[in-house]
């Protein structure tokens, strides 16, 4: 249990792009971890700009990467698709991941110092930092 009452469901680690860390199953039902997804070719685009920026999720196909960045865009920033965040890399969409994979869902809005506070897991667990 951690400081906020919610059980961690630490994964194992892969590679160094946490490719066994980060799990495509936290937002899409297992056997679509790799999936396409029905997206329209400006969303593909936006799905290959988050590709790029995180490589840690480069092993999940369109479907998971689009309902993760989706899930994150409603959950924290309260918009449907931050389209704006897709011009460069911002961790805090993969402290979201990280948090809703291993302690479930996030309903605490924009509260950059909680989900930051998972960084060091996921950062740790792919061999960025050292305990």
């Amino acid at each position: 249990m951690t400081e906020l009452g919610v059980e961690r469901r630490m994964p194992t680690v892969d590679d160094q792009y946490g490719r066994k860390f980060f799990q495509a199953t936290a937002f899409v039902l297992a056997g679509y971890e790799s999936s396409s997804g029905e997206w329209g070719d400006s969303d593909r685009k936006d799905i290959a700009a988050l590709r790029e920026f995180y490589p840690e999720l480069s092993h999940w196909g369109d479907l998971a990467i689009g309902s993760a960045f989706g899930s994150f865009s409603q959950d924290v920033l309260e918009v449907s698709w931050a389209d704006w965040m897709l011009e460069k890399r911002d961790e805090i969409f993969l402290n979201y991941c990280c948090w809703v994979q291993t302690r479930g869902a996030w309903s605490l809005g924009l509260n950059e110092v909680i989900l930051g506070s998972v960084s060091r897991e996921w950062k740790h667990a792919i061999g960025k930092i050292q305990q």
